[in-house]
């Protein structure tokens, strides 16, 4: 089993829709796929058509002493989410505790082939996520505020820089991706995914973008990089 989590540079990168994106990819080539929501927000489920205020979830789970595997849905054969779900009012949430997934992880490993992340967004000048996963890619943007943030980034304890919304018509954005392809040409490798209002559209359909618009380019993009990811599979 394989452990992955999208890390952003900042908020409002579209990680989720390309974790779902994600997952859909490689649950079409045959894998088995759970992906786990660990942000209060809740939306990761909303790309699997499930409500915003869906209550169960792991966190409401955890906090009733049950099994955190009863909030799993299957979302297509071979395709799960684990909502981070909706605790009563008055409960407060609590930062996910590394220590317990990295437990859970090895519980879930008979089960699937791929456990995919998607984590909360952390505020400036903090550590980083403590959660342990076999492959960490980081996500931003080839605008100046990504530029800038991801100087403040140790890049070299992730295993690939996704460039997401890549607009090649856009000067400035060619001209940001051509500096990263230069500065971290032997630290870093590189992956983008295209602009495209498909993205857009598959959330409003309440769908992940391969099944949304699996010709789409940026659905093409996607694929491309679950291939990337199979190599790096764990035995």
């Amino acid at each position: 089993m394989t452990s992955l989590a999208l890390h952003g540079v900042r908020g409002g990168l579209g990680r989720s829709a390309l974790l779902a994106a994600l997952g859909h990819a490689l649950q079409g080539v045959g894998e088995r796929v759970l992906l786990i929501d660990l942000c209060p927000g809740n939306l990761l489920g909303l790309h699997f058509n499930l409500p915003l205020d869906t209550a169960e979830g792991w966190a409401l789970a955890e906090r009733e002493g049950r099994p955190f595997s009863d909030a799993v849905y299957e979302v297509f054969e071979g395709l799960c989410v684990l909502p981070f779900g909706a605790l009563p009012g008055g409960m407060q949430h609590t930062a996910p505790d590394a220590k317990v997934w990295r437990t859970r992880q090895n519980e879930l490993a008979e089960h699937f082939d791929w456990l995919l992340f998607d984590l909360p967004q952390l505020p400036a000048g903090s550590a980083g996520h403590n959660l342990e996963t076999d492959v960490r890619v980081l996500v931003a943007e080839a605008e100046m505020a990504s530029h800038l943030l991801l100087g403040r980034q140790p890049v070299d304890h992730y295993d690939l820089l996704l460039v997401n919304r890549y607009d090649p018509a856009s000067r400035l954005q060619s001209d940001v991706l051509m500096v990263w392809r230069d500065l971290f040409r032997d630290r870093l490798p590189i992956q983008v995914v295209h602009r495209d209002e498909a993205f857009l559209e598959a959330l409003a359909c309440k769908a992940p973008l391969g099944h949304y618009a699996p010709q789409s380019l940026a659905s093409r993009d996607v694929q491309s990089l679950a291939v990337r990811c199979l190599t790096r599979r764990q035995p």
